[in-house]
């Protein structure tokens, strides 16, 4: 961006003022050199670099995607784990109850025998 400037209306009124020529042009192409800079109202802002920090940490489609297969991946082995767990209490509720019906058939017999054997005591 370049701004119209009067640099020969500029030194004249620096001389009018009581500065000496030489003095007055120096400062005038001072003044002109910075007119002459290049336009910075297109460079990237704090906000802006922040907002593209920002960008550059949200998730993608392909991590969204990776994250969705690997909690499908960990949700199967999570049910292989409690299919296993499942079948190994049912293996061993299965023996107790076999064990007790064991022991229950074992005490009747007990008491059977030792009803015959009373019975046949006392006749």
């Amino acid at each position: 961006m370049s701004v119209a400037f009067d640099t020969l209306g500029a030194t004249k009124r620096l001389r009018d003022a009581g500065l000496e020529e030489r003095a007055a042009e120096a400062i005038v192409e001072l003044v002109q050199s910075t007119a002459q800079f290049p336009d910075i109202s297109g460079l990237a802002t704090k906000a802006d670099t922040a907002t593209k920090a920002d960008l550059a940490n949200m998730a993608t489609k392909a991590d969204l995607a990776e994250l969705a297969h690997a909690t499908r991946m960990d949700t199967q082995a999570l049910k292989a784990d409690l299919a296993v767990a499942k079948h190994q209490i049912l293996a061993e509720l299965n023996d107790k109850l076999r064990f007790q019906g064991l022991a229950l058939m074992g005490g009747m017999t007990a008491i059977v025998g030792l009803a015959t054997a009373i019975i046949k005591l006392g006749s």
